[in-house]
């Protein structure tokens, strides 16, 4: 079953972040067979409070590889920066029907 992480990602210097997160992570998102469905630096909240920020979602083929790429060893180094120069409301959610 098909699984989505969804971010909304608060960052102070979006282009240092695009080139030092973005440009080492996806690759390591791809490895895990995810794909980048949206990302949207200004959604508009239709309903209810949300968390401020880019809103990303990444469509992985299972719950297990969505966690895969999360827990990556590649990835944590990668991960511990971002945490550095940006907040982040994550989840991950499987695809109900």
């Amino acid at each position: 079953m098909k699984a989505y992480m969804l971010a909304f990602v608060r960052v102070n210097d979006l282009e240092t972040f695009n080139r030092e997160y973005i440009e080492k992570a996806v690759p390591i998102v791809e490895r895990h067979g995810g794909i980048t469905v949206a990302v949207d630096e200004n959604p508009s909240t239709i309903e209810g409070t949300v968390p401020g920020g880019r809103v990303v979602i990444v469509e992985f083929p299972t719950k297990e590889a969505a966690e895969g790429f999360y827990n990556d060893p590649n990835y944590q180094a990668i991960k511990a920066w971002r945490q550095k120069v940006s907040e982040s409301d994550s989840i991950i959610l499987e695809k109900g029907f």
